[in-house]
């Protein structure tokens, strides 16, 4: 039975004269405003417009006109336009206060009022409760409006609207004379100030039809959707007398052809594939195409036979230790040949994948493996010491494979069902615990075939791997260019972060996905240095997603690579990644960020919360449906069933992104319906940082929450509370975070408050949190900005690298956020624009842009560098001293400094320099009796702290050995992988780099014939004989030519000579090696000596000029010669790492923690003996 409306007219108690026009409306002054509620919080709408940033306090007034059927003015009529139009509001903007201007007027009487109204669409009201709201309300301001009158004393001329929307009934309009009176008189006197309304709904009542006439503003909408508009008004209006007992939430909204073209005209349609795992494509590529480069890394590449093959035998090894369907499997691995080995494996031997991130804290791992249980982890061996302890078998690649060379090398005859769990990924938890996301070999059958085909990638295509692996977007990068036949280059973080070689990479492939952060900084420096756009012509094709990707960046990449198609890809984990993808037009400018339309065999749609499609235009959560869409998560049934929904029979996962539709079927997507955030492309919820945060000592509450520090790039921002009583600095508080969070979780910028805001529930109120600026940010002094050319170019310089503007000159570098990677880019910017190589270690002493600049302007003049740097400031106990590498650098310390206790002040010695030459010692002895008196200028008095790297914990040695001459207490010689002078070198020394080349030229000799082989191994050793003598002829004469310099230098030196600048170019390395053979110390030291052995070489540094390689590897002395210096012998601690990564995290925390204990055991013995002290 349809909704009965009573019959009442509106009799106006205005008494003014009858005029025929309208000139006079009054607006009841705002302490008198009528709400029809009490309780609500007034808010302006966010209404959907053509146009989301525009606006603004200029309005362009465009008219549609429309026709209503029956009388309006009736009460009861005019009431259910009233509720429709909110609920039309309500249902657009899902803000259940509307707040508005009702003007009510009388073209007969002439004049008429206005009210500020505000209505509360209560979801669980029927339409029939809150039609009958309405209109009692109306009858309430009726019958008060003769004690109001008044009141009536503010002109409407005067009136500055707080709402944008606006509703007017006029009655009588046939007093106006005129064919179209709202086009002519109505606005000229009635509504001329109206101008900064938005939307204005007009009702003219009529006695056969009523006229209606729709007002909006033209900078916002176009009239596609303001025609849609009153289509929903009506269709609100016809269900609210139809279905009275319906909610308002549920109310139909849109026309059948609408929803038609929702659902069906703007779906990309499906398409069936072969039920059999990805893993076979590859394996019929290996048949059709043996010899074809599959892999390749670091100079090292595999063919898709040897790929196989190889993946074969360890899949046969998984199998014989039971390895079976939904049987998990963990794989940690540093970028290498052994990820592609290993992933093809598991898929192989049906298992389930499982990735860890070797970087990542070990409670993160730990978390991982306890959620997944996995049978067997496949690693690296130098990896072991950082990964916690687990009861599965554990398999090292470079230990074990020996042991399964022999299995077969035939692919596994294993029947895999495509429901079975593929791999599982985890993304971040707002319980602080990741949560795992399981997907089946169907899910990622359609993702990696649906991409190919999409992309249209072949055997022709080379694609690198940039993500890191635990990442669900890695089966896209590691899978899909061997799907196609192509070759897959997988890349080191070094390398990606390295955009020289990145340019290299990008000038080599033809496809390739990066992130938005990372290629806006790519294509900036890709201008900055001028790099040929022509040379990119071979890329084909490159996307970017995860992340919004920008109208302005898109611009860029149209420039920067106008030979490739570009994309921006859209989706998640939960729906194997692959979501939308839109095809940026090369021949239009981007004006939107858009992610364009749902893959093959993908449904998106768009949800209000009651789960209602909503139209074009307006903005609902949301969902995908189709084959990606996986099992849910990993031991959590009650998270999945939360997130995994059934509608109308079609599973769909709620994405939590906020989207709308633009006219042509394009989606956009507008941000969260919670507070879970999504950086530089990985999903992150705030939860898991904030139960770190608050973990964090001297910390009371913390909140984080994703901001613009004046990029347009968005940054994690820690709001925190701290404890008075304790108060610990931001560095601290960042550094505990690190041994929690991977690195992308731990917050760029720290924002101090008294208090969280909280609002009437006395919840966190989150909007209220201030936005960060260089005033309230941690770290920021108050903003002076540049001063002159040179300020101001390094300003840019750090906001570029930093991603924070503005910076101003007198803020601290390492305060507002900067680490040792950034510091590397900076001074290597620097350099190319300003042509003056400073060293690292300047940032410790000059760390802001002030300094900097005083340093460069200086650069001609003479400028003597202190030799004592403070890493880190402390209390009141003695300080510790690391004395320079071979570089002569101490930046490296500043890990292991904070990870010390900050009662001790740490300090990094570097070498004597003056006038652009880095180093004027050219004697152990010389530099020793230096840093002896720096030192005591520091520290007059013991006890002593002494540490160093290399050649600088031999020169640690030797400042001890001083010291205690000199009478005083030596409590600690910390020798970091360092060899005394005489050590005895391995004979026959073969590192592992050599190994494992001699090792691929053997391995892959095993397919060819006794004669070929022997024949190709001949040929390899010839090769590396030839480039060895080659090596050693430059390597001598470059020896040479450092030996004559240094003795010219010396010469100089002893005789007090103005020195020349031919000279300046010998590097501190050069310096050392010269000064190091000469000396040999004169007497052992009366003590021990710490010794802190690397134990694993890592590739972190690989591709680069820092060899890693542990000294234990080089010397065949276990105690590297240093048992014969001391009188109390060698205390040893084995740090996981190799020669230089073990200063890197996490390996510096176990360093950290030993010696911190030898520290405080050393004081406290100290403060035993001489009690005074």
């Amino acid at each position: 039975m349809g909704l009965e409306l009573t019959s009442e007219r509106v009799e106006s108690s205005l008494t003014s004269s009858v005029q025929p026009r309208i000139d006079h409306v009054q607006r009841l002054p705002q302490k008198m405003a009528y709400s029809l509620t009490t309780d609500a919080e007034l808010a302006a709408l966010q209404l959907p417009g053509d146009f989301l940033n525009a606006f603004s306090d200029d309005c362009e007034p465009e008219h549609y006109a429309f026709s209503l059927p029956g009388d309006l003015s009736d009460l009861s009529q005019r009431s259910l336009l009233f509720a429709a139009f909110s609920v039309l509001l309500y249902r657009y903007t899902q803000q259940t206060a509307i707040d508005l201007e009702l003007t009510l007027a009388d073209a007969k009487l002439g004049s008429g009022y206005t009210l500020p109204l505000q209505t509360v669409a209560n979801e669980n009201l029927t339409s029939q409760a809150f039609i009958r709201e309405i209109t009692d309300s109306l009858i309430s301001v009726q019958k008060n409006l003769s004690d109001l009158q008044a009141s009536l004393t503010t002109s409407l001329s005067r009136h500055e609207p707080k709402s944008a929307i606006a509703l007017s009934f006029i009655d009588n309009i046939s007093y106006l004379e005129s064919e179209k009176p709202w086009l002519t008189t109505l606005w000229q006197v009635l509504f001329g100030q109206f101008n900064r309304f938005n939307l204005h709904l007009i009702i003219l009542p009529q006695k056969q039809a009523t006229q209606g006439v729709l007002r909006y503003n033209a900078n916002l909408f176009k009239p596609g959707i303001i025609q849609r508009l009153v289509e929903h008004l009506q269709i609100l209006m016809e269900g609210m007398l139809r279905n009275p007992d319906c909610q308002i939430a549920r109310l139909p909204l849109l026309t059948q052809a609408e929803e038609r073209q929702l659902l069906v005209e703007w779906s990309s349609g499906s398409t069936d594939y072969p039920q059999i795992p990805v893993h076979q494509y590859i394996e019929a590529h290996a048949l059709r195409q043996p010899d074809a480069i599959a892999l390749k890394f670091n100079g090292q590449q595999l063919t898709y036979a040897e790929l196989n093959q190889r993946a074969n035998q360890l899949a046969h090894y998984l199998m014989q230790m039971g390895i079976g369907a939904n049987d998990r499997v963990a794989v940690c691995v540093e970028p290498s040949l052994d990820i592609s080995i290993a992933l093809l494996a598991v898929f192989k031997a049906g298992g389930t994948y499982v990735p860890l991130d070797p970087t990542h804290p070990t409670e993160r791992l730990t978390a991982i493996l306890e959620d997944t249980q996995p049978k067997i982890l496949l690693t690296q061996s130098h990896l072991l010491s950082t990964l916690p302890a687990i009861s599965a078998y554990q398999f090292c690649f470079e230990q074990d494979w020996q042991y399964i060379q022999y299995l077969p090398t035939y692919n596994p005859h294993t029947a895999i069902c495509l429901d079975q769990t593929a791999y599982v990924v985890y993304t971040s938890g707002t319980t602080g615990k990741p949560k795992g996301v399981m997907a089946t070999y169907g899910n990622l059958v359609n993702y990696i075939l649906v991409a190919r085909d999409q992309f249209s990638f072949d055997h022709h295509d080379v694609m690198p791997a940039i993500a890191r692996f635990t990442f669900s977007i890695t089966m896209f990068e590691l899978l899909s260019p061997l799907v196609a036949g192509g070759t897959l280059v997988i890349l080191e973080r070094e390398h990606v972060l390295d955009f020289k070689r990145m340019v290299q990479t990008l000038q080599q492939v033809t496809v390739a996905h990066l992130s938005p952060s990372l290629l806006r900084k790519l294509i900036a420096y890709i201008k900055d240095t001028g790099v040929d756009i022509q040379t990119f012509r071979g890329l084909k094709h490159i996307s970017s997603g995860g992340d919004m990707v920008s109208a302005d960046l898109l611009e860029s990449m149209k420039q920067v690579f106008p030979s490739a198609e570009i994309y921006v890809i859209y989706g998640c984990s939960e729906i194997s990644c692959m979501g939308c993808f839109y095809p940026v037009p090369p021949d239009c400018t981007v004006t939107r960020s858009r992610v364009g339309k749902p893959f093959k065999n993908v449904s998106v749609r768009l949800y209000d919360p009651q789960q209602n499609l909503v139209p074009v235009g307006v903005v609902g959560e949301i969902y995908f449906g189709g084959a990606g869409v996986t099992q849910g998560y990993l031991n959590r049934a009650e998270l999945t069933q939360e997130k995994f929904v059934v509608i109308n029979g079609q599973r769909f996962y709620r994405t939590g992104d906020l989207g709308r539709f633009d006219t042509d079927g394009n989606l956009e997507i507008l941000g969260r319906s919670d507070f879970q955030i999504k950086l530089r492309g990985i999903r992150i919820e705030p939860g898991e940082i904030e139960v770190a945060l608050r973990q964090a000592p001297g910390v009371r509450d913390g909140v984080v929450m994703a901001r613009e520090l004046g990029t347009s790039e968005k940054s994690l921002v820690a709001y925190v509370v701290l404890d008075p009583a304790q108060k610990p600095a931001i560095e601290e508080i960042r550094r505990f975070l690190q041994t929690k969070l991977p690195d992308y979780m731990v917050p760029v910028g720290f924002v101090v408050l008294e208090a969280m805001p909280v609002n009437m529930n006395q919840k966190i109120d989150r909007r209220a949190l201030p936005l960060p600026t260089p005033e309230n940010l941690a770290g920021f002094k108050p903003f002076v900005a540049p001063r002159d050319e040179y300020e101001q170019r390094l300003a840019e310089i750090w906001e570029f690298v930093l991603g924070i503007r503005p910076i101003g000159v007198q803020d601290n570098f390492f305060d507002i956020g900067g680490d040792s990677l950034q510091a590397v880019i900076l001074m290597d910017r620097i350099e190319k624009v300003f042509g003056k190589a400073l060293p690292l270690s300047t940032l410790l002493t000059e760390s802001t842009i002030e300094q900097l600049a005083a340093v460069l302007k200086q650069a001609k003049e003479s400028d003597i560098h202190k030799s004592v740097v403070l890493l880190r400031k402390g209390g009141s106990k003695p300080p510790i001293f690391f004395i320079h590498d071979g570089e002569g650098e101490t930046l490296l310390y500043r890990n292991l400094a904070f990870c010390l206790k900050a009662d001790h002040p740490v300090y990094g010695l570097q070498p004597y320099s003056r006038d652009s030459f880095p180093i004027l010692h050219t004697r152990i002895g010389e530099m020793a009796s230096y840093y002896t008196d720096q030192i005591r200028q520091v520290q007059p008095e013991g006890p002593y702290f002494l540490g160093g790297l290399c050649i600088g914990g031999f020169l640690a040695f030797e400042i001890a050995r001083r010291l205690q001459n000199l009478g005083h207490t030596v409590a600690m010689v910390a020798l970091i992988d360092t060899a005394d002078v005489q050590a005895t070198v391995r004979t026959g020394l073969v590192t592992s780099q050599r190994f494992n080349s001699f090792s691929k030229s053997l391995s892959q000799s095993q397919q060819l014939s006794h004669h070929q082989r022997i024949f190709h191994l001949l040929k390899t050793v010839g090769k590396k004989a030839r480039n060895l003598i080659a090596y050693e002829v430059q390597s001598r004469a470059a020896k040479s030519q450092a030996q004559i310099k240094m003795q010219l230098l010396r010469y100089y030196l002893d005789r007090g000579l103005p020195l020349p600048s031919f000279l300046q170019n010998i590097s501190v390395r050069v310096a050392l090696k010269f000064a190091e053979k000469e000396y040999v110390p004169e007497a052992p030291f009366q003590g021990e000596v710490l010794l802190f052995r690397a134990t694993q070489k890592s590739s972190v540094f690989d591709g680069t000029e820092i060899d890693d390689t542990p000294y234990t590897e080089i010397y065949s002395d276990p105690l590297l010669g240093w048992e014969k210096r001391v009188t109390d012998g060698v205390r040893v601690y084995d740090v996981p790492g190799g020669h230089s990564s073990m200063l890197q995290d996490p390996n510096v925390q176990v360093m950290a923690e030993e010696m911190q204990l030898y520290i405080d055991t050393a004081i406290a013995t100290y403060e035993h003996k001489y009690p005074l002290h």
